[in-house]
């Protein structure tokens, strides 16, 4: 799975009565974000303040990334990754969905609307792999400051922090201190431990630069979707001005082909 497809698997939580996205109107911003950080990760790319620079074109497994990359290296000059993220397309978490769907991570019906719109009913949800996600979670957000930690794991961390995720991973009053820490962890000036299984590899100087630079990306890319929400939050235009997402539903929550039940999480979504 790629970053993005982990991030939708987190925002889709199963209810008693049905399965919804729970998400506020940041999340199709976060999935682009996840893209470049899946890049960065792979050392494809490098991200400064100005420009999104291609530094190794070679091909990506994943074809939306290796697509991703290849309209990086195209453009010219090298695109400013404000811009970039502006310009993340309305259809993106549908996108991300149907990847899913592709997957079989989720079961989804479309019906059209008597207005012309699709709606897409969410039926089900993979328990067992979203919980396998959930897991990655915690031992980031439970751990203690001095646990070394996957640079992925941290990475997917501060993306649900930044989508508004929080209560879609820790929902409830069960949830007040995980989402604390959760926040605490995308706070300015918060270090990254090392990655142990790189650092057994490699060395733990090789790891400390490895993971210091995924969440330098991570860290940077999570300033520039700050001001891009408050852009659009400004003068009380909220952002669901601006991201419709056309024909959302929670389906019925029939999933007796995944094992467990719906303790998952709570309720919500668009």
């Amino acid at each position: 799975m790629a970053m993005g497809d982990e991030l939708l698997l987190l925002a889709t939580v199963p209810g008693r009565r049905r399965v919804r996205i729970r998400a506020d109107d940041r999340l199709r911003f976060a999935l682009r974000a996840s893209e470049l950080v899946d890049l960065g990760l792979a050392g494809r790319i490098t991200v400064s303040p100005r420009r999104i620079e291609v530094t190794d074109s070679r091909r990506v497994e994943d074809r939306r990334l290796n697509n991703v990359l290849r309209s990086l290296g195209a453009a010219a000059p090298p695109p400013n990754l404000k811009e970039w993220l502006r310009q993340t397309p309305r259809s993106l978490t549908l996108e991300y969905l149907s990847r899913l769907e592709d997957q079989k991570a989720v079961r989804v019906r479309r019906r059209r609307e008597p207005g012309g719109r699709t709606r897409h009913d969410i039926l089900s949800v993979d328990l067992q792999r979203r919980r396998a996600l959930q897991a990655r979670l915690d031992g980031v957000v439970r751990a203690g400051s001095a646990t070394p930690k996957a640079a992925r794991d941290v990475s997917l961390a501060l993306l649900v922090q930044a989508a508004g995720l929080a209560a879609a991973a820790y929902p409830g009053l069960r949830g007040i201190a995980d989402r604390r820490r959760l926040a605490a962890l995308g706070a300015p000036g918060h270090l990254t431990p090392t990655t142990a299984g790189t650092a057994a590899e490699a060395g733990e100087e090789i790891a400390t630069a490895l993971t210091s630079g995924a969440d330098a990306l991570t860290r940077r890319l999570l300033g520039e979707l700050s001001d891009l929400y408050a852009d659009f939050t400004t003068g009380g235009h909220g952002l669901a001005h601006d991201l419709d997402a056309g024909g959302w539903s929670g389906g019925g929550a029939d999933s007796g082909h995944h094992s467990g039940g719906h303790g998952d999480g709570g309720h919500g979504g668009w």
